[in-house]
Order: C-alpha cells, then structure tokens, then sequence
C-alpha cells in the first residue's frame, strides 16, 4: 500500500523524518562495523593439534586469534600425523597449525593437493631435527657421524639391548622421523648396526637422558623447538653429529649450528618449515580464517620457551591460553595487522 505521505513517513515532518533515517541509518552502519570486526560469528571450527609439546602453544596461538574473529573454536583433538591429514582431507577437521614440511609430506594422503591448502610457513626452518651423542663417548670413540656406529667398538659402547647393535632412541610409529629415521637405516644400510628403538618418544628420551646421567653412552634423536633440547643442551651435555640425508636436496649441510660436532654439519633432516594445513570447503566458507591463516608468523624463541614451560610445570592446556594470550597481547601491533588483514578479506 503506498500513502501520500510516504516520502516522509505518515504524519512525521520532513526534518524529522530525516532526522529519524540518519540515526536509523548510522545505527546500520555502526552493526555492520562490529560484524566486520567479528566476521567468524556464528562458525563453529574443529581444530586438530599434534602430539608433541611444542605443539600445543601454536594450537592455542590460532584458536585465539580466531575466537578474537568471531569464530567459536572447538578443543582442538590431539592426532597423530597422517591421522590428522586424513581428517583435514575429510573434512572431519578443518586446519592443523603443526605441520612439519617437507618432513610431513610422506604422511599426506594421495588426494591432499585437491581437497586442502598448505599455506606459506608461520615459523621458516624452526623445524630442527637430527641426532645426537652424549659429549664423553664423542670425546672417547670420536664419534663425528652416523658412519662411526659401523665400527665394533662403536656398536658395543651404546648396546643397551644387548643384541650387537648400538641402539638409536629414536619416534613412535606414525611420527614422520620414524619414517625418516627407518629410511636412512635402508638407504645406508645400516640395521645390522643400529637399533631403531621405536617405544614412545617420552619414554626413548627418558632412557636415553637415565644413561646419560649414569655415564652411559646414547645415541637419541631429538627437534626443535622443545624442552627435550633444555634437559640435554647440545654443546654442554650432547653434540649434533652427521647424518647422510635420504634425497640429494635433502642433503644440505647446516652451518651455525650450536653444539655440532662439525661446522657446517648433515644434519639427515631439512631444517622443517611449521605450516597450517586447512580443508578447502572450510577455506572457501571462511576467507577471515584463511587470511588469517597466511599472515601469522610465530617465532621459534617464543615456542621453544612455553614448551620447556609445558614440560618443567607439566602445564595444562587452561594454564597454557593465558600465556599465549599474554604474548599476543605484548605483541599488539603486529597481531593487529593479522586481524585486520583477516577481516579485510571477509568484506
């Protein structure tokens, strides 16, 4: 039905009924700039998270900055590797912030390229990896690589088992250094001299960390970031030795490296970039997370430090948040930028 009067509005003046459309209008407009500040309003998101300690901070360090989007973030469930990859490519979650690559890329599902996205590193080479000696059977057997545990009184010194081959405390099966570590032993043909021990990585450390102790040789794998690198530091208690890597470009020889017995040193591993990896349905339906997703770069320093907090304090994940929270907050200027830019992609 149109009225005479329905230019204004029924019975309202004219400057009235401007006034009343400014407000109504400048009300819409202050609406539309608080949901653009949260444009994750109303999305639920299931994130999945590694199990390893270091994990954990970059966890919470997304689902922050995603709850300050908007978005409700569910727990994230704690996966092994190629368990997680197949639930991002399912869909069953939507991102995982722990990826490990090009270690990881053995553990992707064949179809991972078409149904989810890897996104640039949120931490460049953080992923250190390789093996190391305790300092007096370096000194005393001269240890400088994997190729010394050929040599009989090698093998003798780190047998622990007693089959005849020096043992290795190496990963867990589904960890993508079990598949590297076991790789190597193939390729060099190393199993008659080295025993890939293979338990729990808590536990390989703790063996390998109770000899240590005792003045026993080890021979353990170990990364970075973690506290496992604060309980043995390598230059005081261990060194870094060579290692032959299993590809030709994965064969590069690090320089800088604190507490390695050469300078540069094969490490066995390519220093790992750490990236997310989201499902690309959650992507399209979600382009704030997903530019969130591009912009966020955490330092290795700040993971290296909460994870010796998780292990020495045995934190939980409610103990964990506030002190990734109160980083976030210290680093306002930068974390602001990321939230912008998310937001800016969702307009």
């Amino acid at each position: 039905m149109k009225h005479a009067n329905a230019g204004y509005g029924i019975g309202i003046p004219k400057t009235l009924f401007t006034a009343v459309c400014t407000a109504a209008l400048f009300a819409a407009g202050a609406g539309s700039a608080h949901a653009d500040e949260r444009p994750g309003e109303g999305v639920t998101v299931q994130p999945a998270v590694a199990t390893w300690t270091s994990a954990i901070p970059v966890s919470w360090a997304f689902a922050e900055l995603l709850e300050d989007l908007g978005y409700t973030v569910q727990t994230p469930v704690s996966l092994s590797n190629p368990v997680a990859y197949l639930a991002i490519a399912e869909g069953d979650a939507d991102y995982w912030p722990n990826g490990w690559f090009p270690l990881h890329n053995p553990q992707l599902p064949d179809n991972f390229d078409e149904v989810a996205t890897i996104f640039d590193p949120h931490c460049t080479g953080c992923g250190i990896q390789g093996y190391l000696v305790d300092i007096p059977s370096i000194e005393e057997y001269e240890i400088e690589g994997i190729e010394d545990f050929r040599r009989d009184e090698v093998k003798e010194a780190f047998d622990a088992t007693g089959d005849g081959r020096a043992d290795l405390f190496g990963c867990p099966p589904g960890w993508g250094c079990h598949e590297g570590i076991n790789a190597m032993l193939d390729e060099f043909e190393l199993h008659d001299d080295i025993n890939h021990v293979d338990a729990g990585y808590a536990a390989n450390f703790a063996e390998a960390l109770s000899r240590i102790e005792a003045g026993e040789p080890a021979l353990y794998y170990t990364w970075g970031p973690s506290s496992w690198l604060l309980a043995l530091v390598p230059g005081e208690d261990v060194m870094w030795i060579n290692a032959p890597g299993i590809l030709e470009d994965e064969a590069e020889r690090a320089e800088g490296i604190d507490g390695a017995v050469s300078d540069p040193i094969e490490m066995g591993f390519v220093a790992a970039d750490i990236q997310v990896a989201a499902n690309n349905e959650f992507l399209e339906e979600n382009p704030a997370a997903e530019e969130l997703f591009r912009q966020v770069r955490l330092p290795l320093e700040w993971i290296s430090e909460v994870d010796g907090m998780i292990d020495e304090e045995d934190l939980t994940d409610d103990d964990v948040r506030p002190i990734v929270r109160e980083w976030l907050d210290e680093n306002r200027e930068m974390v602001d930028e990321w939230l912008e830019a998310a937001r800016a992609a969702a307009e």
